[in-house]
């Protein structure tokens, strides 16, 4: 049964889109002409599907979590260094948009006299850049956790409150999950006085840990 906790354990995080390439977009151009690049493209949150192992548990993003999330103040960054700023939404240099499964799309107008640009278009076209990242705020009450027959603890994001940051990145390991480990760790101490899990379940959540370390 999932568990909503009601605690203030809702810092910043940052999670990886699994499977999400990074691409690039570009201008019309006549026969002969060489291809000009108008905008980066990426798929930052990705709904419905369980991530990797992120330490001990995985989590699933609810196709409704972006629902009422604040996306009015969103950076477009590269590899979430905030003095590589590609786009932003208040310059109208960042465009997102919710897809129709829930997840976030994101679109940023390439600048060629921008030496940060040409920078990130070189390397996506040579496949150094993996995918996207995010970083978010879950709302109060806006996660559950559940802990399954395979004795994985799953953690359930329903409510989004704000995104922070897009970003193109070249390390899939980009993720900051203190904030999920602190309320799994409450998770924990309320199951504390239920039954235990089987020792196979048992065994499968400490491989889980193995593979985290």
């Amino acid at each position: 049964m999932k568990t909503p906790l009601n605690n203030s354990q809702n810092g910043p995080e940052i999670r990886f889109a699994e499977g999400q390439k990074v691409g690039l977009e570009y201008r019309a151009a006549a026969e002969g002409e060489p291809k000009t690049p108008e905008y980066f493209v990426g798929k930052a949150i990705v709904t419905g599907v369980r991530s990797k192992n992120l330490g001990g548990f995985v989590e699933i993003i609810d196709k409704d979590a972006l629902k009422d999330a604040d996306l009015s103040d969103v950076k477009g960054l590269f590899n979430h260094d905030r003095n590589y700023v590609l786009g932003t939404t208040g310059a109208g240099t960042l465009e997102l948009t919710i897809d129709a499964d829930g997840g976030l799309s994101y679109r940023i107008t390439y600048d060629p006299l921008d030496p940060d640009h040409v920078r990130v278009m070189r390397k996506i076209e040579r496949g150094d850049v993996v995918g996207s990242s995010f970083a978010f705020r879950v709302a109060p009450n806006g996660a559950s956790w559940d802990y399954d027959e395979d004795g994985i603890y799953v953690r359930t994001v329903g409510k989004i409150s704000r995104v922070s940051d897009v970003c193109p990145v070249t390390d899939p390991a980009y993720a900051d999950t203190e904030a999920a480990q602190r309320s799994l760790t409450d998770y924990q101490q309320q199951r504390s006085q239920a039954p235990g899990p089987t020792l196979a379940s048992r065994r499968r959540q400490l491989q889980l840990l193995a593979l985290a370390a």
